[in-house]
C-alpha cells in the first residue's frame, strides 16, 4: 500500500489486512468492539496537551489527509485533516483519535461546555489509571473544568482499597473519565 493509503486507511477506521485479523467482529454480532473513539476538536496542539503531554498517551499515528476522498468521508468540500490517533499501548482497539478540520471556513461552532456537570448529550472517554491523584492535581492547575473530585463511586466492603473514579472536561467539552481500580480483600 501506498503511504497515503495506508494513512489514509488508519485514520477512516478501514483498517489494513494486519488490524482486521486482530480485531473480527465476534460471531452474533454485527461490530466489532470499539476500535478508537475520535474527537474533531478546535485545536489540535491545545487537545495534546492532555492527552498526549498530561495524561501521557503515546502518538501512533500523525498525518495529515488532504483531497475529495477525505472530504468524501467528512461531508465537507475542499478541506483537510490533521489526523493525530494515540495509544496507550500495543492494541489497536482502544486508541483515541484527536482530528481538526483544516481550512475550516463555516460559522463557528458555540463555546464548547465548561459545565461542571453532566447532561443529555454528553459522552465520555474511559481511561484507567495508577495515579487518579496525580492527574487530578495536574488537571487542574491546568485549568480544565472539573466535574468530580476523586471519590468512591461503588463502595465495596471487601476490597482492602476502593475503586475511586474522576471526571472532568478537555477544552472542547468533552467529559474525561479516569479510574483507578482498587485492590480486592485477599481471601
Amino acid at each position: 500500500m501506498r503511504p497515503f493509503l495506508i494513512a489514509m486507511s488508519l485514520v477512516l477506521g478501514v483498517l489494513s489486512p494486519f488490524a482486521a485479523r486482530a480485531q473480527e467482529v465476534p460471531e452474533g454480532y454485527s461490530v466489532s468492539s470499539m476500535t478508537r473513539a475520535t474527537i474533531f476538536v478546535r485545536d489540535l496542539d491545545e487537545s495534546l496537551k492532555l492527552y498526549r503531554d498530561l495524561l501521557g498517551l503515546k502518538t501512533r499515528i500523525d498525518t495529515i489527509v488532504e483531497g475529495p476522498r477525505i472530504n468524501e468521508i467528512m461531508g465537507t468540500q475542499d478541506y483537510g485533516l490533521k489526523a493525530v490517533i494515540l495509544q496507550a499501548s500495543d492494541s489497536l482497539i482502544g486508541n483515541i483519535g484527536i482530528y481538526e478540520i483544516i481550512g475550516d471556513d463555516r460559522s463557528p461552532l458555540p463555546e464548547p461546555s465548561n459545565r461542571v456537570d453532566t447532561v443529555t448529550g454528553d459522552f465520555a472517554v474511559v481511561f484507567i489509571t495508577n495515579d487518579i491523584d496525580g492527574i487530578t492535581e495536574k488537571v487542574v492547575a491546568a485549568g480544565y473544568p472539573l466535574v468530580s473530585p476523586p471519590m468512591v463511586l461503588f463502595p465495596n466492603p471487601e476490597a482492602e482499597v476502593q475503586t475511586r473514579e474522576m471526571m472532568f472536561r478537555d477544552h472542547d467539552g468533552v467529559l474525561v473519565n479516569l479510574i483507578e481500580l482498587g485492590i480486592p480483600r485477599p481471601w
